[in-house]
């Protein structure tokens, strides 16, 4: 009988995965960039390149393809870097676990949220939150929902007010989860002593010249298809995503606007709101959140905070 012998190089199990060097490799992803990440993470390049050197040779492919304009992921880089986020929502879900066990409801939550949300309900319902639960620290970010998005996704906030307009719907992440907060009105604003009827149509609007958000904005994305299925395309005079603008513009007499009614303050400038008779146009703020985030009592308790103001408004 022969017998078969088994060098220890040959019995030799792969080494295991460092979790560490997977989050330098998915942060590397999320932020474009190695040089990027080393910022984030409080790391000098050259450290986090040799990391990703050394999870490289862990698995034993290239995982990043290096040129002089930076570095893309390879296709086992990007496998890895899908596995790099389960277990980022792995270990979030450990530390929701052990916040619920025990009766942890304090800590740092960061809200990313666009500013007519920020500057109304949410700035409420935060200062109600923070007489109740002061161990509770909110950090605000207001940006437009894709910014708000892509922090949820690279984990530098835990919940993302967004908003969502009529004919611009909204793609939300993979394992998150979404709570529509409150619905509001678009409604017509104008010069004050304006002709233009109580409650007008938007064709009634079609003769006049506008101010309204550029494009690439959802909102004014949004006016222009409403303009086009009623008919017409609006003469848009100015352009501005700042809707503080917008409405000065409008008070100057330089055109009208429809814009979300949370965004319309009536000691910001001389100018009259109308309702827009139906068909109106809708926005929806929806807060979306990680499931792994929303495990944690804090998280939870600043969502239930921010729906509880809306309902308010």
């Amino acid at each position: 009988m022969t017998s078969t012998r088994h060098t220890a190089s040959e019995t030799r199990l792969p080494a295991p995965l460092d979790a560490g060097r997977l989050r330098l490799l998915r942060e590397a992803a999320l932020r474009g960039s190695i040089s990027a990440a080393s910022r984030t993470l409080g790391l000098t390049p050259s450290a986090v390149s040799q990391q990703l050197a050394a999870l490289e040779r862990e698995v034993g492919m290239p995982l990043l393809d290096r040129s002089p304009r930076g570095a893309t992921l390879t296709g086992a880089g990007r496998a890895l870097v899908a596995r790099a986020e389960q277990v980022a929502d792995v270990l979030a879900a450990a530390r929701a676990d052990i916040e619920r066990l025990t009766g942890v409801r304090t800590g740092r939550v960061a809200v990313s949220c666009v500013a007519s949300a920020a500057i109304s309900f949410v700035s409420d319902g935060l200062s109600r939150l923070e007489a109740e639960q002061p161990g509770i620290d909110v950090s605000i970010t207001c940006a437009e929902p894709a910014v708000s998005l892509d922090l949820l996704i690279s984990g530098d906030a835990d919940l993302a007010i967004v908003d969502e307009y009529d004919y611009v719907p909204v793609a939300l992440p993979d394992h998150t989860e979404a709570r529509e907060l409150l619905t509001e009105p678009l409604v017509a604003i104008v010069p004050a002593g304006s002709s233009v009827p109580i409650r007008p149509h938007l064709t009634d609007l079609a003769a006049a010249r506008w101010v309204m958000p550029p494009d690439d904005a959802a909102c004014g994305r949004a006016l222009r298809s409403a303009c086009r299925a009623a008919g017409f395309e609006p003469d848009v005079r100015w352009e501005s995503d700042d809707l503080l603008v917008l409405v000065r513009a409008v008070s100057a007499g330089h055109g009208v606007a429809v814009i979300p009614r949370l965004s319309v303050h009536p000691d910001t400038a001389a100018v009259e709101m109308r309702t827009l008779r139906r068909p109106g146009l809708q926005r929806r703020l929806i807060a979306v959140a990680r499931s792994s985030a929303l495990a944690r009592p804090a998280v939870a308790e600043v969502l239930d905070a921010l729906t509880l103001s809306a309902k308010t408004v």
